[in-house]
């Protein structure tokens, strides 16, 4: 399932920004790089090589400095000198992260093993009696080939207040909880009518212009959760929710000449409480094409059970192979699946000037899965206002600009995508033509 113009994350960062809440730090990660493990307590992470021809793996964590010792004397405690009677310096020396001042330890550690290895020990203190240390182990030949990179990594550190970063969360949970309460047949009926076309953009093979490569229509009207999908019979069903239509046409790749047609239906009831949603993305050429569908269910959390249940249901229409279903608790505070495609109108009458953190449900990079996500609201000096959002621990990878009243001015992707709100009129002017419409 592609949603090329919406969020759409996997869990790989190339030349991105990480940030670790639970060890208090951001860094730069190299290309070819991923998050392959985290840990809250004891709060550690790794960073390993997604390549799997130069495998390596940096290994940040975050310890107790309660003598204010120096980042040199934090490298020759005993716990961090285990090897120092069968080794060989390469590197002792003060090395900077940022503005501050840490101590780089490079040595040969020969203990018997066929292949000697490397090993990288990088001190850094921080403020209140802690520090953050990253270590990692190479083979000869991978650290000649991966020691520049690896330094420029490690000198990327900025360590960050986990206290205020706690409260910063505490805060950005709060206001997602405040809105999602709030919830009300009140409120979502003034979403009723919502209708958006929207162009999709992207730069194609490294060019400097935009090339149009779709567009979708996002309509909002109420409706019974058994209309996700559209049936005779329906028609004196009762009003129990919001219903969010989307539409989209996307042609990614030009010369191949791929569509791939998109129609989905989300459901949420008046209160936010329960969400149904069916979507259908088909890909075709020419006389050939190939559907994959996705059902997904939430219900009311059960008697005696604080958090409702979400499962998901992929299947391979062509084929008719039906993967195993996905389940999950869906944890407070849950964002809809309908709600994140109106997310402008949805939050237009917010502060925005806040933050706000939740947990929803992603479909990105192949797999299903529960994530948190962080939207940062900024006000403009134009009444119009900018939502950064990003999932996870991960740098920003969305930016959508509204105006005063939500409706979507321009989204920029970190992968180059940008869409813009547009007219029927403007869209079908540019798809008519190529027979697309």
């Amino acid at each position: 399932m592609i949603q090329v113009f919406l969020l759409s994350l996997v869990a790989q960062f190339g030349n991105a920004t990480y940030q670790n809440g639970d060890i208090g730090l951001k860094i730069d990660l190299p290309a070819e790089s991923t998050v392959s493990g985290t840990s809250k307590n004891p709060p550690f992470c790794m960073i390993s090589s997604s390549n799997p021809m130069n495998m390596w793996h940096l290994r940040l964590e975050r310890g107790i400095n309660p003598d204010a010792k120096t980042a040199e004397e934090l490298l020759h405690v005993p716990q961090l000198s285990e090897h120092a009677s069968k080794t060989t310096t390469i590197e002792n020396n003060a090395m900077r992260a940022g503005d501050r001042e840490g101590w780089l330890h490079v040595f040969l550690s020969d203990d018997g093993q066929p292949t000697p290895l490397i090993m990288v020990q990088f001190a850094l203190p921080t403020n209140g009696d802690q520090f953050i240390l990253a270590t990692a182990r190479f083979s000869r030949t991978s650290w000649d080939r991966n020691s520049k990179m690896i330094v420029e990594c490690m000198q990327t550190i900025r360590p960050l207040d986990p206290v205020a970063m706690i409260q910063g969360k505490l805060a950005a949970l709060e206001h997602a909880a405040s809105v999602l309460d709030a919830i009300s047949k009140e409120s979502l009926s003034a979403l009723i009518g919502f209708q958006e076309w929207r162009r999709i953009q992207s730069k194609l093979d490294g060019g400097s212009t935009y090339e149009d490569i779709g567009y979708a229509l996002v309509q909002v009207s109420a409706g019974n959760r058994e209309e996700i999908e559209i049936r005779d019979g329906q028609e004196g069903l009762e009003k129990t929710g919001l219903i969010v239509t989307v539409r989209s046409r996307l042609v990614p790749n030009i010369e191949t000449g791929v569509v791939m047609d998109a129609y989905g239906r989300y459901w949420v009831s008046w209160d936010g409480e329960e969400s149904r949603w069916s979507n259908r993305v088909t890909k075709w050429l020419e006389k050939a094409k190939a559907t994959e569908s996705e059902t997904g269910i939430r219900n009311r959390p059960e008697i005696g059970s604080p958090r409702s249940r979400l499962i998901v249901l992929q299947q391979d229409l062509t084929s008719d192979v039906i993967k195993s279903p996905f389940k999950a608790l869906a944890e407070d505070p849950w964002l809809p699946r309908a709600l994140v495609w109106i997310l402008g109108p949805f939050l237009s009458s917010s502060g925005h000037d806040e933050q706000f953190m939740w947990m929803t449900y992603e479909n990105s990079g192949g797999s299903s899965k529960i994530v948190t996500r962080v939207d940062s609201l900024h006000q403009n000096d134009d009444e119009s206002w900018t939502v950064d959002t990003k999932v996870g621990e991960g740098e920003v990878t969305l930016w959508s600009t509204f105006n005063k009243d939500g409706s979507l001015l321009t989204q920029t992707q970190k992968n180059g995508v940008v869409v813009t709100g547009a007219t029927h009129d403007m869209l079908e002017n540019i798809w008519a033509p190529r027979n697309l419409w």
